[in-house]
């Protein structure tokens, strides 16, 4: 038992370095940009990476930030249906819920998988004068994918013993 919440406890920080590491990407797309409007604006001298580099720190915050939300029930929900039923009924529609959320997770994480594995076989670089090479950035998604199942295992738990949105 006490390995068993080893292992809730260091997916919990994972997930929470997760949201630490999409608040350092927004931070860093928000210097990016910021960095490009001024070299633009006051020594016209645009930059080739800013805006590219900048788009993939968004789309990192968005894949690492999806499971720190779910974790902190950050989610937009509605919840008229929950509020309205009894207790164990809420607690069975919350745990399809993580189910079904754990299983589009997957399945995202396969398929981004398998997409960054044909990127990385065939060559794909951006079309930009960076040429990045396009797995690297892709790698968010089945990373933010496996966060986000971890997420919803870990909410699944929660619900089974009682604790998280039931209890709200």
């Amino acid at each position: 038992m006490k390995i068993l919440k080893s292992v809730y406890a260091g997916l919990d920080r994972l997930i929470t370095l997760g949201g630490l590491m999409a608040g350092i990407f927004i931070f860093c797309a928000t210097g990016m940009i910021f960095y490009e409007v001024i070299s633009r604006f006051l020594f016209n001298a645009p930059t080739i990476w800013s805006t590219e580099l900048s788009i993939y720190a968004i789309i990192g915050s968005c894949f690492f930030g999806a499971a720190y939300t779910l974790r902190r029930n950050g989610h937009i929900k509605v919840d008229l249906l929950l509020h309205n039923v009894f207790a164990p009924i809420r607690k069975g529609m919350l745990m399809v819920s993580c189910v079904i959320g754990f299983l589009f997770s997957t399945v995202f994480t396969v398929y981004g998988w398998e997409h960054v594995s044909s990127s990385k076989e065939l060559g794909f670089t951006s079309a930009s004068l960076l040429r990045i090479p396009m797995y690297i950035p892709e790698m968010l998604l089945p990373l933010g994918g496996i966060l986000l199942c971890f997420s919803f295992l870990l909410q699944f738990v929660d619900t089974m013993n009682g604790k998280g949105e039931e209890s709200e």
